[in-house]
């Protein structure tokens, strides 16, 4: 057959998000529509396999798990960052599950023994010579790879587009925050009982803290949330079009006359514990007994003081402003990584289907903080939780695993066709929809 020709990706047009913003429920239920993301969507775009200091030394290597594929990302000898798909060319064994390391510079299949180098090329055949045909060089197909932010990126299309252009603006967007300098504390990962992409959505918009996170409301204003859609990726917090005075929530009617900057000033950082470290919970309990100093308010008090403390500990803060002191920044990564960056911290939460399985979710949580300059970094810590209620994830994010594990179950009922979502305080997760949208129908080309 001469030439090259496109084709259709077989996707339903009854599943696609209609021009009203209609979402339907198949795309989170129908195991066909799982397949068509895992091959048309997964299949092409950049996505954070680890970070960076996981890799830090020769012979680290790190597997990434999406769907049935797995990619292996490594550090050679030489420095050099490498990712290949995870796989023995003998008999398709898996090489690797997990982390490891290679500390002689290879890895060996569990199966017959054959070994590879850190950038994929076979250096031992046990045998090699019962074998006439074999071709020399033998290499594992290599996979994209590029850094941005301290995260490692893999895209398993050869063809894609640079790391940088599919980011394009959040770069920009988040330099002040110098994800690059954190460093990674921990990986939590959990199955959770809904599709990936409910896990995403939970935490991707707010307007569902009014009634899931309603114990926020005292020091949450989520009314003046401002939602700004960024290429193909998102964002939702206190821009500065929005209100930065620390107070409750309008919904609760609380007259400007009974707001008590305190309390407060104390709920939000205890209610949000994952912003801030022991030392910059301690300054509020430091001004709220002495005071603050004449001409200032207990808010621009601390503002000030926690701004200092962070800049002791080497983060660069001429890009942030006092306000974002005490306010949250919440990323979307498209397709599959959500969550709250803050000066000095961040958690990060992605999501990644079970192969087969619209109605779970590997989930893994991303916990990365400043570095103490005076303490030595400690490696990062990998942990499973096979089931998500044998821990505590804590109260908010306990709240949103049982919302996610309630919405999947729903959709099953045959009264519910699908998703009206709020044009304006879930435009993120519409715009998440139709950027899918974009990936699953783009025209397959075949040579």
């Amino acid at each position: 057959m001469g030439g090259a020709h496109s084709r259709s990706n077989g996707v339903p047009a009854e599943w696609l998000v209609g021009a009203d913003g209609f979402v339907p429920k198949e795309r989170y239920t129908h195991p066909r529509f799982l397949e068509l993301e895992e091959d048309h969507l997964f299949g092409r775009v950049w996505q954070i396999a680890c970070r960076v200091e996981e890799v830090e030394h020769p012979g680290d290597v790190v597997e990434y798990g999406i769907g049935d594929q797995s990619v292996l990302v490594t550090r050679a000898e030489d420095g050099a960052l490498h990712a290949f798909h995870n796989v023995c060319l003998h008999r398709g064994a898996r090489l690797v599950d997990g982390c490891t390391s290679a500390p002689d510079g290879g890895l060996r299949c569990p199966f017959h023994g054959w070994r590879y180098a850190l950038d994929g090329t076979c250096i031992e055949v046990v045998d090699a010579d019962d074998f006439t045909a074999l071709p020399r060089p033998l290499r594992i197909p290599p996979v994209r790879v590029e850094s941005w932010g301290g995260f490692v990126f893999v895209n398993l299309d050869p063809d894609a587009e640079p790391l940088l252009e599919f980011l394009d603006p959040l770069p920009a967007v988040l330099a002040p925050f110098h994800l690059e300098q954190m460093r990674l504390r921990s990986v939590l990962t959990t199955v959770l009982p809904t599709n990936w992409k409910a896990a995403v959505d939970a935490f991707n918009e707010a307007y569902h803290v009014q009634s899931g996170h309603r114990q926020t409301l005292p020091f949450v204003d989520d009314v003046s949330i401002v939602y700004e859609l960024l290429g193909k990726h998102a964002h939702y917090g206190r821009l500065p079009g929005a209100r930065r005075v620390l107070r409750p929530s309008p919904r609760l009617g609380i007259p400007d006359a009974e707001v008590d900057e305190a309390t407060i000033l104390r709920a939000l950082v205890s209610g949000l514990g994952g912003a801030f470290l022991g030392e910059e919970r301690d300054l509020v309990d430091d001004l709220i007994a002495t005071g603050p100093p004449p001409g200032q308010t207990l808010l621009g008090a601390y503002q000030e003081r926690r701004m200092t403390l962070l800049a002791r500990r080497g983060l660069d803060v001429s890009g942030l402003g006092p306000d974002q002191m005490t306010s949250v920044e919440d990323l979307y990564l498209f397709p599959n990584v959500v969550g709250p960056v803050y000066p000095g911290s961040a958690i990060l939460f992605r999501a990644r289907p079970v192969p087969g399985d619209p109605d779970h979710t590997y989930h893994d949580t991303f916990v990365l903080q400043w570095p103490d300059p005076d303490v030595p970094p400690a490696p990062p810590k990998r942990r499973d939780f096979p089931r998500w209620r044998e821990r505590d994830w804590g109260t908010l994010t306990m709240q949103d695993y049982e919302n996610v594990e309630r919405v999947q179950r729903g959709m099953k009922s045959a009264a519910f066709r699908g998703l009206r979502l709020n044009p304006r305080q879930e435009i993120n997760l519409l715009h998440m929809h139709r950027t899918i949208d974009e990936y699953l129908t783009r025209a397959t080309v075949v040579v």
